[in-house]
Formats: C-alpha cells, structure tokens, sequence
C-alpha cells in the first residue's frame, strides 16, 4: 500500500519488463509501432479530497471596552482558529501498473487493428477514434472578492483625535448611538428631513446600518470562513485495516500522519473479491506479467468496501471497483484474424471493457 500525502504526485517508475530488456534500468515507454503495441494494464489509484472549513475570529480593537460603554457582555478579546470537517469524497483514476505490460503483435497480412493508449500508456481504445483536437477551454469567470469594510472610515475626526484608546471607544460609543437615533427617527417619521422616494430612504438606512455594524466590529471583534482543500492520494495494494489516512486538528486543521497534534483519521478498504465479468465472456486467465503477442489482455475488477472515520463520525462508506485485486483476462483470440475490426472501449480506471461491438 502506497500513500501519497497532500502535495505529493505519483512518479511513473517504468520497469523494463520485455525478455530483451531484462537486466538493464532503462525505464520502457509503451507505445504503437509498425509491427506491434506495447500497452499498460491500469492500476486504480483512489484520490480524497478533504474540504475542511476554517473559522477565524479577530478582536475588536475595544473590545475591553464593550462592556462598559456600550453593554456588551461575552466579548471575545483573543485571537483563534477553529478547524472543521466538511466534506470527504473519494474519486478514482488509473495509473499504469507496472507489473501489467504486454505486447500485441500486429500481423505481416492482412487487417490490423487501430489501438489507442492514453498519454500514460494504458490500453484505451480499439477501432475506436477519440484522439480529436481538443476544444479551447471556454474562460473562468473570476468572482470578485467582496471588499472589506474598514471601521476607521466612519470614525470622526474628534474619535481620531483622541488621546487615549480608552477615550477613542467612548467616543465611539456616542456615534453608534447617535446612528441608532438617527435610524430611529428616520423609521417613526421624525427626521428633520426625510427622502420622499422609496429608494433613496433605503438607501439612507442601509448607509446607517453599514455605519452602525462596521464600528461594532472595533468591539465584538470580526469572524471569518474560509474552505480550504486537500487531496491525499491513495493505491492499495492490499486490504487496509485503520490504517492512519491524515490527522486533524481543530486548532491547526489537517496534518500529515506523523503529526501527534491532531487526532487520527483513518480509512478502511476491505477486498470484497469481486471477480466476475460483468456480462464479457473472459476465455484465458494470465499470471502476472505475461507476455503473449497474439492476445489482448484486460482486466475483471475486483470491488472494495471503502469506510473513512474518526473516533467520532464516519465521514464516508462505499464501494468502488479496484483494478489491481481483481484478474487479468484475454479478450479474443480472434482479434488479429477475421474480427480485426471489432470496437471495443476500456476503462481507463479499471481496466474493465466498458463497450465492444463486433
């Protein structure tokens, strides 16, 4: 079992694999010759992305005064973080297994196959076109980050002036105050003067209330969220039984495994030996790292349970074909003879045909 934590990617370590090339270190690149194709079986890798949210609370720069000027109890006066779980999902892809290349011998007459492999290598296609120029990304919009309200733009020059932190928050005081009292009078209809028009009254008061919140926030202090994502990737090779998957703190959020602040997260993945063929007559079973040039070879899935938990919740339980616990099988002798035209479409992920058509 390999992990590969947060910013870790996966390397493609090649083994030259061909009876020719053993005994050198040269890694092999699979790929389509005139005579014959070397193709990758894939191996499921599981990636978890943790989005995690994290809560910030700054105090307000009077805070020590809320109380007493303006009867505020329970104000906060430190700084903190809180770190919390939101959401956990599991996705797969497919790397090429190293141990899974073999070598289709293309015929000297007669109809040949057209074969496809993705960038990395892995059997992709047969008959079947789906290399196109790809399409120009339409852009991303940008969202614009709404901008900050800064209290000092509502201070008066008499709340600046002040000489002392002390005076400052009693001076503030008196302005929201006198916000709230001008609010007031403009909703009972007592202002000296009042817009005659819907929108500009409401105007009017949503300037107050902007005013009135942006200098509460010198006493209650101002809270912020913000989501953040990581992504920890995942290739079992075997059964794993609590195995530490990150650790978590909610002071200091997710942290890699051999971190004993946080507490551990772990994930379970049990082998459920599903070795069925969903509906595709396999006709040869192949041990591992067999090369045979007259077959084509794919790969029967196995499924896994998968569960994902802390000593408290569990974030996620469910079942997902594996490519590497199930079998290798062979999908037609006949490829290379009268049926060399026949489509067939693989999963790239799992290795399992998805479509063939004869």
């Amino acid at each position: 079992m390999r992990i590969r934590y947060l910013a870790l990617t996966m390397g493609l370590l090649l083994s030259v694999l061909t009876a020719s090339s053993q005994g050198t270190s040269t890694p092999y690149q699979p790929g389509i010759t005139q005579d014959a194709v070397s193709y990758w079986l894939p191996k499921t890798q599981l990636t978890i992305t943790v989005t995690a949210q994290k809560q910030s609370f700054k105090p307000g720069e009077f805070s020590r005064y809320a109380e007493r000027y303006l009867r505020l109890s329970d104000v906060k006066d430190k700084a903190e973080e809180i770190w919390s779980i939101s959401n956990i999902q599991i996705s797969a892809s497919g790397i090429p297994d190293k141990d899974k290349l073999y070598t289709l011998t293309f015929p000297q007459k007669g109809n040949r196959p057209y074969i496809e492999l993705t960038k990395d290598g892995i059997l992709s296609t047969v008959n079947v076109r789906t290399k196109e120029s790809a399409a120009q990304a339409p852009a991303k919009s940008v969202k614009e980050t709404p901008k900050k309200v800064n209290p000092q733009d509502y201070m008066t020059e008499e709340i600046l002036m002040a000489g002392s932190t002390a005076k400052m928050a009693e001076l503030t005081a008196k302005e929201i105050y006198n916000i709230r009292e001008s609010r007031n009078a403009i909703t009972r209809g007592q202002a000296e003067s009042i817009p005659t028009d819907g929108e500009s009254l409401k105007f009017m008061l949503e300037s107050l209330s902007a005013q009135e919140t942006a200098l509460l926030t010198l006493f209650n202090g101002t809270s912020e969220t913000e989501e953040v994502t990581f992504t920890i990737n995942v290739t079992p090779d075997e059964t794993l039984n609590k195995q530490i998957l990150f650790r978590f703190s909610s002071k200091l959020g997710v942290l890699p495994i051999d971190n004993l602040a946080g507490e551990p997260v772990w994930i379970d993945l049990i082998d459920r030996k599903m070795t069925e063929s969903y509906g595709i007559a396999s006709q040869k079973k192949t041990q591992s790292g067999k090369k045979d040039g007259n077959f084509l070879y794919y790969r029967i899935p196995g499924r896994a349970s998968i569960k994902i938990y802390n000593n408290r919740t569990s974030f996620i339980e469910q079942d997902i074909q594996i490519a590497q616990f199930g079998n290798v099988e062979v999908v037609s002798s006949t490829i290379m003879g009268k049926n060399a035209d026949t489509k067939i479409t693989f999963d790239t992920t799992t290795g399992n045909i998805n479509g063939i058509n004869e």
